[in-house]
């Protein structure tokens, strides 16, 4: 009998496999890229939680008092204190710690940490890198902004062991409102005394001039804790090139601002946080239609959406939350003041400047 005639599959028939194939693949990619992302984001809000924990921890052991965001080195001296790592640094004879990698809050906060490093770096690929010692020299990551790349290098070289930690970790602090921003005082009257920033703004709000202690020195002093902000992922954004967008600018009215809309998750972390508006100066504002965009005014320190279009971030009452960039921009999560109305919220000023005290 002949043989029954054997048909193969015709061209169309492979590619709708093929194509079919390919869906599936694609479903599976981004299903585990979700999951990987969510994954990093439930450790992320962790490790938030272990961070506040070990900020209460320093405030039990110094009278309530909140870990200050930043201590110059003359500040240090005129108080005489000294950080210390846990044991020998690469080789050195000594733990001490050079006073320009503790500065910022990294530094104090560890010991309260137990050293961790996944807390303090865990967004890098390898925090450890392999070697015990290697976070106190590795090499930092690339900050976007040139000028402040050169400023961060002012205040703590990369060449000093530390410093990677000390202007680089996963979280950023609201350094300027809660344990304050010290540096010795510049006014004739006051010339040489260790003083905060903003510690005793005039409050500029509908017209009229108050006086409002903007920060709280103390986690009790927190006037609305579940409003105030302590930490959240952070990095270091340079001011936007200007572009066709609808973004508003300073004074609220819309320019040509440029936005940034998808920071990659990679990106350096920031050791402090700055508000929308810092003194009477406007820092960031977002889109009127895009709640996760954002135009930049001051090369500066604001919060990031690392691993999802939210950001995390953990309140003064200990609770932890996710964010978008229009949350942020109410001035009850920096300032430590409850007499913000919803109209003032976006522009609470107040007088005082970072560069004369």
């Amino acid at each position: 009998m002949p043989r029954a005639h054997q048909r193969g599959f015709t061209i169309v028939e492979i590619l709708v496999v093929v194509s079919i194939i390919a869906i599936l693949l694609s479903l599976m990619v981004s299903g585990i890229s979700g999951a990987i992302r969510t994954s990093k984001s439930t450790k992320q809000m962790s490790a938030l939680r272990q961070i506040y924990l070990g900020w209460t921890m320093y405030a039990n052991q110094f009278n309530d008092q909140c870990i200050p965001g930043f201590l110059s080195t003359d500040v240090q001296k005129n108080w005489k204190v000294n950080y210390h790592t846990r044991g020998n640094i690469n080789g050195q004879t000594s733990d001490k710690l050079n006073r320009a990698v503790t500065q910022t809050y990294p530094w104090r906060l560890a010991p309260y940490l137990d050293y961790s490093w996944d807390l303090l770096l865990g967004y890098r690929e390898d925090p450890n890198t392999g070697d015990a010692n290697s976070l106190y020299t590795i090499e930092p990551l690339q900050v976007q902004s040139k000028l402040l790349s050169s400023q961060l290098q002012k205040i703590a070289p990369s060449s000093l062991a530390g410093s990677t930690v000390a202007l680089q970790p996963c979280f950023g602090y609201n350094a300027f409102y809660l344990g304050g921003w010290w540096d010795l005082s510049k006014s004739s009257n006051m010339k040489g005394i260790p003083r905060p920033y903003f510690v005793e703004g005039l409050r500029i709000a509908t017209g009229a001039t108050t006086v409002a202690n903007t920060m709280s020195r103390t986690i009790g002093g927190i006037l609305l804790p579940d409003h105030m902000t302590v930490f959240c992922p952070a990095s270091y954004f340079g001011a936007n090139t200007p572009m066709p967008g609808g973004m508003p600018d300073p004074n609220g009215t819309p320019n040509t601002a440029a936005g940034y809309r998808t920071p990659e998750a990679s990106w350096a972390g920031a050791a402090w946080l700055t508000p929308p508006w810092l003194g009477t100066e406007r820092i960031w504002s977002i889109s009127n239609d895009d709640p996760s965009s954002l135009a930049v005014y001051t090369d500066q320190a604001l919060p990031l959406m690392r691993f999802s279009k939210q950001i995390a971030a953990v309140k003064g009452d200990g609770t932890t939350k996710l964010q978008n960039y229009s949350d942020f921009d109410d001035m009850r999560e920096w300032m430590n003041l409850s007499n913000i109305t919803n109209v003032q919220k976006r522009r609470a000023m107040h007088t005082g400047t970072i560069l004369d005290q």
